[in-house]
């Protein structure tokens, strides 16, 4: 199995690589103006990002239609989160910033995060998914967002607003499983 780590320039991208390296796996992390190609990897997970660019933008949602078209399994973190739903037509807005640990509900079972119930999560960001894209379905929220994490339907596309790399054991879990599938 084949990791990829695409480092979208997060303060969080070392924090990822923490949780797999404490897991176990091999990966690489490739910046993401310096990707040639996903052809290899078999999982790729988005890293959050600093700023907005649309360099970043048209590289990110490239990787998602690949993936999507390829059956590649996908875990789009906080700002990869976002381009996922961008990307196959879904919204986003604005939103007060928030930075730390808040309880997440998870209503819906699925193959990343654990059973239904609320855990802790830490959650930094200025923009939320408002509507998701056809085809995806939310499984966790939080009293300031709806779409917490959401999957594709039929495919192995997961996306979460919160950053499973800061959270400690809930979050090494959603790697965990994600590296499972």
């Amino acid at each position: 199995m084949k990791i990829l780590i695409l480092d979208n320039l997060s303060p969080f991208t070392i924090n990822i690589r923490s949780c797999l390296k404490k897991l176990g796996v091999q990966f690489d992390c490739i910046k993401y103006y310096e990707l040639s190609s996903i052809g290899h990897y078999d999982k790729i997970i988005l890293s959050g990002r600093k700023k907005n660019k649309s360099e970043i933008n048209a590289i990110n949602s490239k990787v998602i239609r690949t993936c999507y078209d390829f059956d590649k399994h996908l875990l789009g973190i906080c700002y990869g989160a976002e381009i996922i739903a961008l990307t196959f037509g879904g919204t986003l807005r604005k939103s007060d910033h928030f930075q730390g640990i808040n309880k997440v509900n998870i209503f819906v079972s699925s193959k990343i995060v654990p059973s239904v119930g609320s855990y802790q999560y830490y959650k930094s960001h200025h923009f939320l998914i408002s509507k998701l894209p056809k085809e995806f379905i939310g499984i966790a929220s939080s009293n300031k967002v709806q779409y917490e994490a959401f999957c594709h339907e039929r495919k192995y596309i997961f996306g979460t607003q919160f950053h499973p790399e800061k959270s400690e054991n809930e979050g090494l879990l959603i790697f965990q499983n994600f590296l499972n599938i």
